[in-house]
């Protein structure tokens, strides 16, 4: 596959060094390997890269003037739910520049592409012709490829125009469902985002640092959490009455779910308004008990 050609000069790729991405386990940096076969998607990935950053180099292939600052971003995309999200984002400062994030387990699944990349921050006093202008241009990238194998399942996600559906035009999204406990849940189970929700749209497709898309896409993952929840205690008769789920049917998924709300304390509401309210702020604070949407602690 050709060279991405760019409109403006770009550094030699030996102008950095981009060490591999780490893994922390056990208290130890590892290797964060192509398969991670022992992964669980109900635990966060804690992972750093140490990049090797020659300024002075960079500047000059790139027609830059001394002053320019650069920036090195990383981002990652999931494969089983089209979501992407920053990582980091370190201004160039120094030679040696780290990365180090948790990558937030419900979110991450399937194959994980993680992109870094050496961006122009502020361009100084006037560069030669052809050097790059506008912030945020990418002057170098690289790309690192996990699959994540494991017990947990991720759902889908797909953006489709709510108009052509039986569902309201005017809602976000909708997390399609089923009640055959028996079924394979990637195949029953789908998130649906409505395109003319372009906000929540941008948020959930692109990795932004934006405080007001970090909100929505955390809003969104509280919302379907709340809807597993839920399910799992509207069934919790018959999941319970089951025995052993097979692994990745729906009853195995929200059996899961069901463990984890019951050892926290929540339950079917009971009758009336006032004991709705509680279940909901309940449901709120359990379902961000188990990472998922904002947290303030």
């Amino acid at each position: 596959m050709p060279h991405e050609v760019k409109p403006f000069r770009v550094p030699s790729s030996q102008s950095w060094r981009v060490g591999e991405w780490q893994l922390l386990r056990d208290g130890g940096w590892q290797a964060l390997p192509d398969v991670l076969e022992d992964w669980d998607a109900d635990t966060a990935l804690h992972v750093r890269q140490i990049i090797d950053v020659d300024h002075e180099v960079i500047v000059e292939q790139s027609g830059l003037d001394l002053g320019a600052t650069l920036v090195v971003t990383a981002s990652w995309s999931s494969s089983s739910n089209q979501m992407t999200d920053l990582i980091d984002r370190v201004p160039v400062t120094e030679r040696v520049v780290t990365l180090e994030a948790t990558l937030p387990q419900g979110r991450i699944g399937g194959v994980l592409t993680i992109t870094t990349s050496l961006a122009l921050g502020a361009t100084g006093n006037t560069g030669a012709v052809a050097a790059p202008k506008e912030p945020g241009s990418v002057l170098l990238d690289s790309t690192t490829t996990v699959a994540l194998q494991g017990d947990g399942a991720m759902f889908p996600v797909a953006v489709i125009d709510f108009a052509a559906t039986p569902f309201d035009v005017e809602s976000s999204w909708v997390l399609e469902v089923s009640s055959d406990l028996e079924a394979p849940f990637l195949g029953v189970f789908q998130l649906l985002v409505n395109e003319r929700d372009e906000e929540l749209v941008r948020a959930i497709t692109r990795p932004s640092s934006d405080a007001s898309d970090r909100q929505l896409v955390f809003a969104l993952e509280e919302g379907v959490a709340g809807v597993l929840a839920e399910a799992a205690l509207a069934v919790q008769n018959e999941l319970r009455d089951g025995g052993a789920w097979e692994a990745g049917t729906v009853g195995s998924v929200l059996n899961s779910m069901l463990d984890d709300v019951e050892s926290r304390g929540l339950s079917l509401p009971g009758s009336g308004p006032e004991a709705i309210s509680d279940f909901r702020s309940r449901l709120s604070g359990v379902v961000r008990s188990l990472g998922y949407g904002r947290s303030f602690t």
